[in-house]
């Protein structure tokens, strides 16, 4: 790998601008994010779609996929983080790069060093030094100019029109992304009757958490409100103040369609967090394997529609956790 730009501020780096133009231009490479308790790289091959990968402290979360690379341009939005732009270097381009880097070190086969400091051995020192430059310089510079407007692309980009101007000259970009899950969380949507008997399924198994908890006297809806407040940062679908999802008296609402997985996503993260908190107190230990038994009685009833929405392999990873 190597470095095209180190240490720019997130303030100023509008991270899906810069990714849809490297994507654009068939970047190989990768871009590293880093913020406080948070690390990610999104990771370029050509013309394949960018893989990212995610570490996230605070959560407890390591991911990768889809829904890692969404987290990513959504905590990019925060000011005061860091991001870096490494460019894969070729065999061939490698190899230019060190001839010249040993050119610069060597006259005629013989180290700088090791030759006569006589005046007239001075001039062709300089001189060699000099070209070994250029010559370094001229392997590296066509690269550092494809990779100079995609940093201003990423900085200039405009989301109101989608263009990102440098020097009078827009830049079109051809892939549609954008750091708002918002925006994502409408894609691929789901038939009105997909819809509904997704969210049917949900309040079934938040009603089944519900109804086993009571039985130890603990407030479930209390709990979810607060583990949504939680997640809202990556799920702002799932903010208390929005109203867009309410649980109460063993009923739930959504009042928007967002996707599917992303909503899936979403509401495991919320049950992990809650039987989390549950698993390590010994006084709710037993509520706590109560409660799972009953959701994998429910994953076993609802086998064939927990697997049509998504539901099925995050759910089981968050009750082995």
């Amino acid at each position: 790998m190597k470095t095209i730009y180190e240490n720019l501020d997130t303030s100023f780096v509008n991270l899906p601008a810069l990714v849809r133009y490297l994507r654009g231009k068939s970047f190989s490479g990768l871009v590293r994010v880093e913020l406080d308790g948070y690390e990610a790289e999104i990771v370029f091959a050509g013309e394949k779609q960018p893989n990212a990968r995610e570490n996230d402290r605070a959560a407890g979360r390591i991911a990768e996929g889809e829904q890692a690379l969404q987290r990513v341009l959504i905590r990019a939005r925060a000011p005061g983080g860091i991001v870096h732009v490494y460019r894969s270097v070729s065999e061939n381009e490698s190899a230019a790069i060190e001839r010249a880097k040993i050119e610069n070190g060597k006259i005629g086969g013989a180290e700088i060093n090791e030759v006569s400091s006589a005046p007239r051995y001075k001039s062709a020192i300089i001189e060699n030094k000099n070209a070994a430059a250029q010559n370094l310089s001229a392997a590296e510079n066509v690269s550092r100019v494809e990779n100079e407007k995609a940093i201003i692309a990423g900085t200039a980009f405009d989301e109101t029109n989608h263009d990102a101007k440098s020097n009078g000259k827009t830049l079109d970009f051809p892939f549609d992304l954008s750091n708002k899950v918002e925006a994502k969380a409408k894609q691929n949507q789901l038939s009105v009757e997909d819809w509904k008997m997704l969210l049917s399924l949900i309040g079934e198994l938040l009603r089944t958490i519900d109804e086993r908890l009571a039985s130890a006297n603990l407030n479930f809806p209390a709990a979810f409100q607060k583990a949504c407040a939680e997640v809202s940062e990556d799920y702002p679908f799932f903010n208390p103040d929005s109203g867009a999802l309410i649980y109460r008296s063993g009923k739930m609402e959504m009042r928007e369609q967002v996707n599917a997985k992303l909503f899936v996503a979403g509401i495991n993260d919320v049950l992990r967090r809650i039987l989390s908190k549950l698993g390590s107190n010994a006084k709710y230990a037993e509520a706590e394997r109560a409660t799972v038994q009953s959701i994998l009685a429910l994953i076993h009833h609802r086998k064939a529609l927990y697997e049509k929405f998504y539901i099925t392999p995050q759910l089981e990873k968050t009750l082995r956790t």
